[in-house]
């Protein structure tokens, strides 16, 4: 720890993710987006074992699971930008968007929640708008988000940004996280380094199973 201000301030990574301070975030690894992702394979693999030390080591683990509006519910914005992302001239012509308890909507049987973890369904692509975890850090006095899951360049790096505004550390685990092109994947890695620790599960691990 370094002390500044009458602070004490946590600079090494054992420091920053002690289970008296962190809570993990595994982001919508649902059949979807998990599933689509180019590194599946390395997800199956690696994200498990994680997921499993922080439990041992009493570590609260928080899932999501991305459930979108319909778009007869959404934002005009969101309508409209859809719409350009997919060339089509009338909100009609939008592609039907996920639904509520179909296959991809659902969470992969690799990362399945247990009894005492936490799912919650939320709309948008940052855990700090319009959901309920930040009651969850403060019930805890949790400073740190570990965060694993997909997609690396949307709503991984999304809550990255907003929880180091908001002052948490914020730590992503490089090998746990994935989206649909190696590319972008890394991109969004190379971004999120200005805003928390990016590090291997391994890593983790160790210090959770200590």
């Amino acid at each position: 720890m370094l002390e500044f201000a009458g602070r004490e301030i946590p600079n090494e990574l054992s420091e920053i993710v002690g289970p008296e301070r962190a809570v993990l975030l595994v982001w919508d690894m649902q059949n979807d987006q998990a599933g689509g992702s180019f590194n599946k394979d390395a997800l199956i693999r690696n994200a498990p074992p994680l997921i499993a030390a922080a439990a041992s080591a009493g570590i609260k683990t928080v899932y999501t699971r991305q459930t979108p509006f319909l778009w007869q519910d959404e934002s005009p914005a969101w309508i409209r930008r859809q719409m350009k992302t997919e060339k089509v001239d009338h909100p009609g012509n939008l592609k039907p968007r996920r639904l509520h308890g179909s296959f991809g909507w659902n969470i992969m049987e690799p990362f399945k929640p247990g009894a005492n973890d936490i799912v919650i369904d939320k709309r948008r692509s940052s855990m700090f708008i319009g959901n309920e975890f930040e009651t969850i850090l403060g019930n805890r006095g949790a400073t740190t988000v570990a965060m694993i899951g997909c997609t690396t360049d949307g709503g991984v790096k999304s809550t990255v940004r907003d929880g180091f505004l908001r002052g948490y550390f914020m730590v992503v685990v490089r090998d746990c996280v994935g989206t649909y092109t190696e590319e972008g994947h890394n991109a969004a890695l190379k971004r999120m380094e200005r805003f928390g620790d990016i590090v291997d599960s391994k890593e983790l691990i160790s210090i959770w199973r200590r």
